[in-house]
């Protein structure tokens, strides 16, 4: 089923999960389960036609885009942001560790450098430069609510993602988000970067920014407000979201005895830790998400508003 994903859209789910976008320069942003139903256009406009797809860890299945609040206009890259197939199977072996998949949220550090310095498949990419939650699977090939979070720095980078298309049954990532296409490195001698992840690097390197913001959402979330632009829908919290009323989420997790920390405004990681082990306790281990919600919201007396 395929949408029209605009600026507007872009602004109201960064509204709804109360994510700090600022207006100026460039911001990454990542649907995982969401194609661009163009997958060679990669230029900038206010609106882009987008359809959800199934995450088989096998094909990219995934959006990444690049945003410019100040401008109004976005471009839409295939790629993936969950981890191959070949690489969960891996680390299943080894109690998940090997393979991660990124939690939702807002990241904000994503900065130029070299993924895989000093090796043959170096290239010039974006580097995670903190800790952040991930999960990892070791039970199974994919990643459920009951798996394990940890918080680390898995280095999940925004790099090329050595495949030709959507339907390569191949692409590079054992928790990276990646963009289609190949890059410059010394393994493919004097070839230059090609595809989509050519357009990716060039537009951000082509800007003095070297601090990129990463908004990761799933394509449903998307969706939903592509299907009827003006319902108004209930805000969310997940790791990165600011404001008051993250505070007075933190709040009610002290009061119900799960936060120790201070009442910040910032759903980093000793709020999400605090959220997870509530949800867990009220609503057992397949339903801690990590996102609060209504229901997760009503169990705490939080009253989230709509928008």
């Amino acid at each position: 089923m395929s949408f029209q994903l605009t600026e507007q859209h872009m602004r109201r789910l960064c509204q709804i999960n109360c994510f700090p976008v600022a207006d100026d320069g460039m911001c990454f942003f990542g649907l995982r389960g969401c194609l661009p139903s163009d997958t060679d256009g990669t230029g900038f406009d206010i609106a882009h036609e987008v359809q959800v797809a199934d995450i088989d860890y096998t094909h990219p299945r995934c959006t990444l885009g690049q945003w410019l609040p100040g401008e109004g206009n976005m471009a839409l890259f295939p790629g993936s942001t969950v981890p191959h197939i070949r690489y969960v199977k891996m680390s299943k072996e080894r109690n998940g560790d090997g393979a991660n998949q990124l939690l939702t949220g807002f990241y904000a550090d994503y900065r130029k450098g070299i993924h895989k310095a000093g090796s043959p498949t170096a290239h010039k990419a974006f580097r995670q430069t903190q800790a952040h939650p991930i999960r990892r699977t070791a039970d199974d090939f994919d990643f459920d609510n009951d798996d394990r979070v940890e918080f680390v720095n898995p280095y999940d980078n925004i790099h090329a993602g050595w495949s030709m298309g959507i339907n390569h049954d191949e692409y590079a990532s054992a928790g990276c988000q990646v963009v289609v296409g190949y890059p410059a490195c010394p393994s493919r001698g004097s070839e230059p970067d090609i595809g989509p992840w050519r357009e990716f690097k060039n537009n951000a390197y082509s800007l003095s920014q070297d601090r990129f913001p990463y908004v990761l959402l799933n394509g449903t979330d998307a969706q939903r407000l592509g299907a009827d632009p003006a319902r108004k829908v209930s805000a969310r919290l997940r790791f990165g979201s600011e404001g008051g009323l993250v505070r007075e989420l933190q709040q009610a997790l002290k009061n119900a005895g799960f936060y120790e920390g201070d009442a910040d405004g910032e759903f980093l990681d000793r709020t999400l830790r605090a959220v997870l082990a509530f949800q867990t306790s009220k609503f057992g281990p397949h339903a801690d998400d990590g996102i609060v919600g209504p229901m997760t919201a009503s169990a705490l007396g939080l009253v989230l508003p709509e928008l």
